[in-house]
């Protein structure tokens, strides 16, 4: 059985959203829900979606993301993905979405300032 789990957290002025398993077609709505919170309770300068424990992202994952990366400019906040690998970064190459996503390698380099 497959499992997605997601936490979210401050760290200074910044949210980072954690997230672990498989982002997919059952479990997008996990993160859509964890998300809407975070937007909705006053977008924070920056959230730092952490994507080093994902296992697997099909398309649905991705279009989670990219939903919530036009949230984020919509609302005036930047939104940063770390530990991308594996099959999301596969995607985000073949579909030329990397350009659309500032990634860093860890939170700690995403947020030199916290």
């Amino acid at each position: 059985m497959a499992f997605f789990t997601v936490s979210s957290s401050r760290l200074g002025t910044a949210c980072v959203v954690e997230v672990s398993g498989e982002l997919d077609y059952c479990h997008a709505p996990v993160l859509r829900d964890e998300m809407t919170k975070i937007w909705e309770t006053g977008p924070p300068p920056t959230v730092v979606i952490d994507v080093t424990a994902l296992t697997f992202c099909d398309s649905t994952g991705v279009s989670e993301l990219v939903a919530n990366l036009r949230r984020s400019s919509a609302l005036g906040s930047r939104l940063v993905l770390v530990g991308v690998h594996g099959t999301l970064e596969r995607i985000l190459a073949i579909t030329g979405l990397r350009a659309a996503f500032e990634l860093f390698p860890s939170v700690e380099e995403a947020l030199p300032e916290q």
